[in-house]
């Protein structure tokens, strides 16, 4: 009886990893290019959304593409072009990385950050609340940040844009600062977007360009790389890569400025990886998944998009 017994258990202890396997290939691994790009859009399914997708492969210039021309809400990922155009004022000695700013007690907002937790009013470095901006995506040093770009509402806002358009990157915009309901503007990208929109396609490039060294110059590139390096959200593009199962001393890093609104999930990064390095915008957005839980569905289709191109890149 005890060798029948023995017999059955190894016969499902096979069927069950090979059943593991097979999940496990059919979620993550994909040899083809178009069967991942049509995994990766059926991932909209789980969410019952929209998901907008760009990655290339710096190593080899292979694209994956999906929805990638579509506009997107960006939600906070609009803070990495107020980076940069923070950055090009640097590089004219408009602005100082080390002078000080003051946040009056008044003008701090709610949602993602820890400034508006300080009491009273608070003095800070610009560099400091330019980071703080990236890693815990405060809300109120990003308006604090905007407020250096130009004197009125304007022209801040364009500041931002026509630096991005000088980049080539032409469907991204800021639409306005943060829970800042009175000077919203009464548009339709305005209703449509909230604060910002951009595309996978002008996302990607614009990553492209930083990992390359190409925007500003080599310095700032690689000031915006060494801030975005130490994202303290790691809910999406790094939740499912396979950081501790490397081995020869190998590593992955990722580089990203993430979004979330109620219908949305945005990240967007550089991933340094083992064999190949890549840059991936990926955007799922109209999700019915409204909750801020770590099984956000929307959330989840963004960590298993990341997945699945990081398993392609690097097969």
């Amino acid at each position: 009886m005890k060798k029948y017994f023995f017999i059955f258990s190894l016969i499902t202890f096979f069927a069950c990893t090979t059943f593991k396997d097979f999940k496990t290939f059919e979620s993550d691994n994909v040899v083809d290019k178009y069967e991942l790009e049509k995994r990766i859009l059926n991932l909209s399914k789980e969410f019952d959304g929209k998901i907008g997708l760009y990655a290339k492969n710096l190593k080899t210039d292979e694209v994956i593409s999906v929805n990638a021309d579509s506009l997107f809400p960006t939600a906070s990922v609009i803070k990495l072009p107020i980076l940069i155009a923070l950055f090009k004022k640097f590089k004219s000695n408009e602005i100082t990385p080390e002078s000080l700013i003051v946040i009056k007690d008044s003008t701090k907002v709610g949602g993602a950050g820890i400034l508006q937790f300080f009491n009273n009013d608070v003095q800070i470095k610009v560099i400091d609340a330019a980071t703080l901006m990236i890693i815990l995506s405060d809300n109120t040093a990003t308006n604090a940040i905007i407020d250096l770009l130009g004197n009125t509402h304007d022209q801040k806002l364009d500041f931002v844009n026509t630096t991005m358009e000088t980049l080539g990157i032409k469907n991204t915009k800021l639409l306005n600062k943060v829970f800042s309901f009175a000077t919203k503007k009464n548009t339709p990208e305005a209703k449509r977007f909230g604060l910002g929109f951009s595309s996978p396609n002008d996302m990607g490039k614009l990553l492209e360009m930083i990992y390359k060294h190409q925007v500003i110059d080599s310095f700032y590139s690689e000031w915006i790389i060494k801030i975005m390096l130490n994202q303290q959200d790691e809910s999406m593009i790094r939740k499912l890569l396979p950081y501790y199962e490397l081995k020869g001393g190998e590593s992955i890093k990722v580089a990203n400025k993430t979004g979330a609104i109620e219908r949305s999930r945005i990240d967007v990064g550089i991933v340094y990886a083992p064999k190949c390095d890549f840059v991936i915008a990926i955007f799922a957005d109209e999700s019915k998944d409204t909750r801020w839980t770590y099984d956000n569905k929307a959330e989840n289709a963004v960590a298993k998009a990341a997945k699945m191109v990081y398993n392609y890149f690097n097969k």
